[in-house]
């Protein structure tokens, strides 16, 4: 008898595959990677000690749901707050996946910067939303801007999604960007959910966060974690932080989930936020570094423009006088990877505002880094 065929869920079926990975699957062993979003740098010894001693030991049971209380009380004692206050997740991944699923019902819109990070409007479609996207200008460097936010507003909207500093432009929103989109939003009941993974990839500003602004703490959830601040990708280790009962009422979603975030990584937690002033402070010398190297280079290929970053650690570069003999970003990022062997990301892949543009991720060694910029100013 035949067997009938498996159907994907609606859910399922909304999610869209992501042109980071697409890209990166097509790339050959020699390739030179400026696509991925991963520091190259080793875990501090300090932090791969605690967690040796912890494996040493033994045991392995599962944390409580939300987290060690020693991990919680790192992580609050970092931003000020309670313990109360946070969630420890499976990276931010998990924390967005919790934040939208337990903050939107089906039928409700968020909004969601455009150009921006794909798992945005994928995770608000599979939670049975409608992503919205406000726009994000390369002509003003990328800011926020509450005139955007206002002419995508719906009478459905339930969130918007903040980012900053931004992936895939690296621009940081102005403290006054900020609070004016905050007060627009809390005026009409409209929660903030504010993906921070990149705060501590500064240079020459500072970080802004609505957690900054005390009449809008209690407004929405704080995303964090390890992976980029502390090169701890894989180790899958990040937090939410927000109202108290808002906390406890995600709490059963996130048990479901997951059950807990890894107990060696909420170890290893614990010791990177001791150390973490110094650990962050090593880690930016070594990218500002890069930043200046992939900005030199960058100016110097002809017809290619960019808005300086501030934050994170990519450029997402202007490629649209090309577009007549190169084609779209996705046939662009083919062919850099095919004749300059070099891995870059489609903006197309941050939605239809970054079409004409790629973004390369400067989180190679500065030799290796030096030798794709090089290739890439050749195929331009």
């Amino acid at each position: 008898m035949t067997q009938p065929l498996l159907a994907l869920s609606q859910c399922a079926s909304a999610i869209e595959p992501t042109l980071i990975r697409t890209l990166r699957e097509r790339a050959r062993p020699d390739s030179l990677d400026l696509g991925l979003g991963q520091p190259d740098l080793l875990v501090a010894s300090e932090v791969r000690e605690a967690v040796a001693a912890h494996i040493a030991a033994g045991a392995a049971p599962y944390s409580a749901n939300l987290g060690l209380g020693p991990t919680r009380e790192a992580v609050a004692s970092h931003y000020g707050v309670d313990a109360a206050r946070v969630m420890i997740t499976c990276g931010v991944q998990q924390a967005l996946a919790v934040a939208i699923f337990g903050m939107i019902d089906a039928g409700d819109d968020v909004l969601v910067p455009e150009p921006g990070f794909p798992a945005y409007p994928n995770l608000v479609r599979a939670a049975g939303g409608r992503p919205v996207p406000y726009r994000l200008d390369c002509a003003k460097g990328w800011r926020l801007e509450a005139e955007a936010v206002e002419r995508a507003l719906t009478p459905k909207t339930r969130a918007i999604i903040l980012n900053s500093p931004s992936n895939p432009t690296g621009a940081i929103f102005g403290r006054d960007d900020l609070k004016a989109v905050l007060d627009l939003v809390a005026g009409r009941g409209i929660a903030w959910i504010s993906d921070e993974i990149y705060e501590d990839y500064i240079y020459g500003d500072r970080h802004h966060s609505p957690l900054d602004f005390g009449e809008h703490r209690d407004g929405g959830v704080k995303l964090g974690g390890l992976s980029k601040s502390h090169h701890m990708m894989g180790w899958r280790l990040g937090w939410l932080l927000g109202p108290e009962g808002l906390v406890e009422g995600l709490k059963p979603l996130h048990q479901h989930m997951v059950t807990c975030a890894p107990t060696p990584a909420q170890v290893a937690a614990v010791v990177a936020l001791k150390h973490h002033e110094r650990l962050v402070a090593e880690t930016l010398a070594v990218f500002e570094r890069r930043r200046a190297q992939t900005i030199a280079a960058c100016r110097a290929i002809p017809g290619v423009d960019f808005a300086e970053p501030l934050g994170a650690f990519y450029l997402f570069l202007d490629v649209r006088a090309h577009a007549n003999t190169l084609g779209t970003s996705l046939q662009l990022a083919y062919r850099v990877l095919d004749e300059a062997n070099v891995v870059t990301i489609p903006g197309s892949g941050f939605g239809s505002g970054g079409e004409g543009f790629l973004r390369i991720a400067y989180t190679l060694d500065e030799a290796r880094l030096g030798e794709a910029l090089r290739r890439l100013k050749g195929f331009f």
